[in-house]
């Protein structure tokens, strides 16, 4: 019936949402999100130090007179929360992390969130450019586990420029 669309009653997440003489489909996905293992998030600080991500360590630790912002979510809590708020998909990025070994460790979790929750859940790898031969094999195994792409990366932080060769090499190969 055509005139069914002007008292169409559509629900965004958990609200109810009227239309009069438009159909409105929204899809929310959240674009930017960072989820860890609970083994992380008992205890930034000791982590970063036992994995040499000093800045990383000194973003998310709270300093003397200030308290972090960060919040702490593995693939469950979030996924709670999409629930809670309505989201149907979430892009995970990864992090600007020091060590190769580091990002592997976090490509295998996100990974891991990739099988379990394919309708909900895509993500960004992260290598360190810097790594050389250790960084393009990431960059293999993430295009073939379903990644989207590379993200978050920073040479300030991970080494070298975005002229350097290992660099060039690595955004070469995450662009084939």
């Amino acid at each position: 019936d055509p005139r069914s669309h002007n008292k169409a009653l559509l629900t965004s997440g958990n609200r109810p949402l009227r239309l009069n003489r438009v159909l409105l489909v929204t899809n929310i996905i959240d674009s930017h999100v960072h989820v860890y293992p609970k083994e992380i998030s008992v205890n930034p600080a000791l982590w970063a130090a036992s994995q040499s991500e000093v800045h990383w360590g000194r973003l998310v630790t709270p300093g003397k007179g200030r308290s972090s912002l960060q919040g702490w979510a593995d693939i469950n809590d979030l996924l709670c929360e999409m629930d809670r708020a309505g989201i149907e998909q979430a892009v995970l990025q990864g992090w600007y992390w020091e060590n190769q070994e580091t990002c592997d460790f976090q490509n295998k979790y996100y990974a891991s969130c990739l099988r379990a929750h394919p309708d909900r859940i895509s993500a960004f790898a992260t290598v360190c450019p810097v790594a050389g031969r250790a960084a393009l094999e990431a960059i293999r195994r993430a295009r073939e586990e379903g990644f989207l792409g590379l993200g978050e990366l920073c040479p300030q932080v991970q080494g070298g420029s975005l002229r350097d060769p290992k660099w060039v090499e690595a955004m070469t190969l995450a662009a084939e």
